[in-house]
């Protein structure tokens, strides 16, 4: 997946579901993410980029955030195939 999609995918999803964006960086850093609060906050609000790892490891947390309840939007990986994740 391109870095701009997953980045505006990730972000929608973060935003629709009112994810607390530190509480995020903290499962960020719980799930192996290594980047500071500030570079995550800049990437989700789509002023800063991340390397691929990181966005991963960021839409690992994400989804790990959105597993309750079923059916929510997830965040997509660099390797998706599509833009819908």
């Amino acid at each position: 997946m391109h870095e701009h999609a997953q980045q505006e995918l990730t972000a929608k999803v973060i935003h629709e579901l009112a994810i607390d964006p530190v509480r995020l960086w903290v499962h960020y850093l719980g799930v192996g993410g290594n980047d500071a609060l500030d570079l995550v906050l800049a990437y989700i609000e789509g002023s800063g980029t991340l390397p691929s790892r990181e966005r991963d490891m960021l839409s690992c947390a994400v989804n790990d955030l959105t597993v309750e309840p079923p059916g929510q939007p997830r965040a997509p990986f660099s390797y998706s195939d599509t833009e819908s994740g």
